[in-house]
């Protein structure tokens, strides 16, 4: 029966290695997103005025400060040029639920949410555009952002709501395991809710698969 525990283990080790480079490989691609677009240029006088609420308002949601957030943000003003005049960045801080008595641990994701958050509401004001954004923290991320969302829908009554999701040139029945499907998630629970919500694909070539 021993043969039978190496065979295990060995398949074991294997599959987890082949995981590892799922990941490495995807990082990669996704680096060099963030280096393409995480320095983007804007010239013209920075928008000062604050979103208008009768005005058409995008409400992308968004993690960290990152190339996935930028291509969604300029995919928007690609898809639907000249359209939306206030754009309004959401975000959900997710703790740990241990977390909750660790007042620095709570802190430390706050500012790093509100920080990330900062940087593309200053992104899209040097593109001239109106912008703020809006938080909140919780345990869950689909929850929180569900009731974050609904919030913000009541705030900006013509808002449409976006978020990113890779999308690879083949589609693996293991990719779907690897990553979250957070975004489409969302997009039902938002639709069923009576709100307009699209997930914006950011393509991942094969070789990064």
């Amino acid at each position: 029966g021993g043969w039978v525990t190496l065979v295990l283990t060995g398949g074991l080790i294997v599959f987890c290695s082949l995981i590892r480079r799922h990941y490495t490989k995807v990082k990669r691609t996704l680096s060099r997103l963030d280096e393409v677009l995480a320095d983007l240029p804007a010239t013209g006088p920075v928008q000062t005025a604050p979103p208008d609420p009768r005005e058409p308002t995008a409400v992308l949601m968004v993690g960290s400060y990152a190339g996935l957030g930028i291509h969604s943000l300029l995919s928007i003003q690609r898809l639907f040029p000249g359209y939306f005049k206030n754009f309004i960045f959401v975000s959900v801080g997710v703790i740990d639920s241990a977390s909750f008595t660790n007042v620095e641990a709570v802190d430390e994701v706050r500012d790093r949410t509100v920080r990330d958050l900062s940087r593309y509401v200053e992104l899209t004001r040097r593109l001239g555009l109106p912008a703020d954004f809006r938080m909140a923290m919780g345990t869950e991320a689909v929850e929180a952002s569900e009731d974050l969302c609904r919030s913000v829908a009541r705030e900006f009554p013509r808002s449409i709501f976006f978020a990113g999701k890779l999308i690879f040139e083949e589609e693996r029945w293991y990719q779907k395991l690897l990553h979250n499907e957070t975004a489409y998630q969302l997009q039902r629970k938002l639709q069923f809710a009576g709100l307009n919500a699209m997930v914006l694909p950011v393509r991942v070539l094969q070789s990064a698969t």
